[in-house]
């Protein structure tokens, strides 16, 4: 998932519960200025910023479509971010979305085992 994708997809659930970007970043404890980043995709949220967000919509990490997690506290999730983070162009995220994609189907693999 892109920072775009992410983004449009928080300011789509935002926007259906009728929040303003400054009542979700009173919600959730965060900058205004911050939301609208994320929203826009400037920024891909940190785990701890994307918890905030998603507590203050009530929502879990499933109901956003963010494929490569499958709970909260999922330490992959937390590392997959911080490289996600640290992409200085668009190709080249989406190069390590598509590596920690399949990094994840190989942690379920073995997992299954």
């Amino acid at each position: 998932m892109s920072k775009n994708v992410l983004g449009k997809r928080i300011q789509q659930i935002r926007k259906s519960k009728n929040l303003t970007q400054f009542q979700l970043a009173e919600i959730a404890g965060i900058n205004e200025k911050h939301i609208s980043k994320i929203e826009t995709g400037v920024y891909f949220p940190t785990y701890s910023t994307l918890d905030k967000i998603l507590k203050a919509l009530n929502l879990k990490l499933e109901d956003v479509g963010l494929g490569i997690a499958v709970e909260n506290t999922n330490t992959f999730y937390t590392l997959a971010l911080e490289i996600l983070n640290s992409a200085e162009s668009e190709k080249e995220h989406e190069v390590y979305y598509n590596i920690l994609k399949e990094a994840k189907k190989g942690i379920d693999f073995f997992k299954k085992k």
